[in-house]
């Protein structure tokens, strides 16, 4: 059974739903899921689990949103080795910004950079094409499913 690690970056709360809708759904397939809503790499290291689901918005102008600041600060200050790691990104953001779901490909191109295999592509979620984010990850979800399985 696969265990998941969902590490959230929130602003206004769309990401945090989404995160929810997706841990209700991998624990009724019989999965593990923790959400992180003050992630901590030191934490999600120790925790032995290898699988790991960034669902983050985008702020301002492409940034992180404030509550993930200083897990991307860790990974950019340590530089761990992250061989092993499996993540997938789930990026929510406005396609009307510049930055569309830049804080989502940000983090990917650091957890590739260290070493962690990405399991599928992003998934991108504009929150003013899909007012309802959990909507996108029920459509989503069963393809993806099949990557981890």
């Amino acid at each position: 059974m696969h265990n998941f690690e969902i590490i959230v970056g929130t602003t206004l709360g769309s990401s945090e739903y989404a995160a929810d809708h997706l841990q209700e759904h991998l624990e009724k397939q019989g999965f593990n899921a923790s959400i992180h809503l003050t992630p901590s790499l030191a934490e999600l290291l120790n925790t032995g689990n290898k699988n790991w689901i960034i669902c983050t918005a985008t702020h301002g102008a492409g940034e992180f949103p404030e509550n993930i600041v200083p897990f991307v600060t860790e990974l950019t200050q340590k530089q761990p080795d992250l061989t092993g790691i499996n993540y997938t990104i789930i990026a929510l953001g406005s396609k009307s910004y510049d930055q569309f779901c830049n804080a989502g490909h940000t983090i990917d191109r650091q957890l590739a950079e260290l070493n962690a295999q990405k399991i599928a592509v992003i998934l991108e979620i504009c929150t003013v094409e899909i007012p309802i984010p959990e909507d996108a990850i029920d459509e989503w979800l069963p393809n993806w499913l099949k990557n981890w399985l």
